[in-house]
């Protein structure tokens, strides 16, 4: 059987986006990216396409294709594309911008299908990963999170837990369960997405407060992304670290005339990674979940081992900064 490639993209600063051999650390392909910066990666999860966010247009490009052009532009943002998402059967495409729009893309018509209004600069979203929820999720320069209806092109709920700070990064775990949002002041925020379907009321969907934890010190967060199984939270920071985090739930006593047990829930550090000497803008996770790429404005990108938390490859040849990573080494 043809073994599955592994599909490692880097681009940052100097205006390339370059794709790796990941077991010998060297740069197999580079495609110049001139017109504008690079703001984010994106893989399919078939492994065909590579959509690139600059400014104001999104580029997809053939993975395994030899041409510089991509072979899509998707035209319609009219200023820094901030995020970009493929859903998972990766028929649609969903962006973000600083127009204050949220787009939602037919990847193989070409087009745009729909546009959210958001009132702010939304710096990310992520897609919820059953699209039968058909659900966006995002998070502003406002300090908003908000969770939309892509088909309806409304907000279903949202939350400001402090107004004026901006919310950077946003992420859903992969069940669906749990919506995370890291702010400029180093917070994490954790919600229960509750989704529910009552005859009487049609669907309701709520963000019910979970866990809010300091996970950077006062320093922005820059990126969180969940483990592909869900067990773990990685957050990116401008203290030039990046963090594993998992979330706990401990039963306590409490006596309130009548003792009795409640659950508390945490979330418990598991490896500080400190490699990098400058800002960490991205992450992600191979689909195992043992490992994670990490990039950074000290132009390297590295691979690290979970289980240990220590760096066992870095990955050289950027000139300048690089701010975003794509990793997809699932088979297909």
């Amino acid at each position: 059987m043809e073994e599955i490639p592994v599909i490692l993209v880097t681009a940052g600063y100097d205006h390339t986006i370059r794709m790796w051999d990941a077991l010998k650390s060297t740069c197999t392909r580079t495609i110049p990216y001139t017109d504008t910066q690079v703001n984010r990666l994106a893989l399919s999860r078939n492994k065909h396409y590579l959509a690139v966010a600059g400014n104001p247009r999104v580029s997809l490009y053939d993975v395994f294709g030899t041409s510089e052009a991509p072979v899509l532009s998707l035209e319609g943002h009219t200023a820094n594309v901030t995020a970009v998402e493929f859903t998972q059967d990766h028929k649609f495409l969903a962006t973000s911008s600083e127009d204050k729009t949220i787009k939602w893309w037919d990847v193989y018509a070409g087009n745009c299908k729909r546009t959210m209004q958001n009132g702010s600069i939304v710096n990310d979203i992520a897609v919820h990963p059953d699209n039968r929820q058909e659900l966006i999720i995002s998070c502003d320069q406002s300090g908003a999170v908000r969770v939309w209806s892509w088909r309806r092109e409304e907000i279903l709920c949202q939350d400001v837990p402090q107004p004026d700070v901006a919310m950077r990064s946003v992420a859903v775990s992969p069940n669906g369960q749990l919506v995370v949002a890291g702010n400029n002041l180093g917070q994490v925020i954790v919600y229960r997405l509750i989704i529910e379907s009552l005859p009487q009321t049609g669907r309701t969907v709520e963000l019910v407060p979970y866990i809010n934890f300091d996970a950077h010190d006062g320093y922005r967060i820059t990126r969180v992304v969940f483990s592909s199984n869900g067990r773990l939270l990685a957050t990116c920071s401008s203290d030039h670290s990046a963090k594993l985090w998992k979330f706990t739930e401990r039963p306590i006593m409490v006596g309130n005339g009548v003792r009795e047990e409640i659950i508390q829930a945490g979330a418990e550090l598991v490896h500080s990674l400190n490699y990098h000497s400058r800002w960490v803008w991205d992450a992600s996770w191979s689909s195992d979940s043992g490992y994670l790429v990490t990039v950074s404005t000290d132009m390297r990108a590295a691979l690290w081992d979970v289980r240990t938390g220590t760096v066992i490859r870095e990955f050289k040849g950027h000139q300048k900064g690089v701010v975003c990573v794509a990793l997809n080494d699932a088979a297909t």
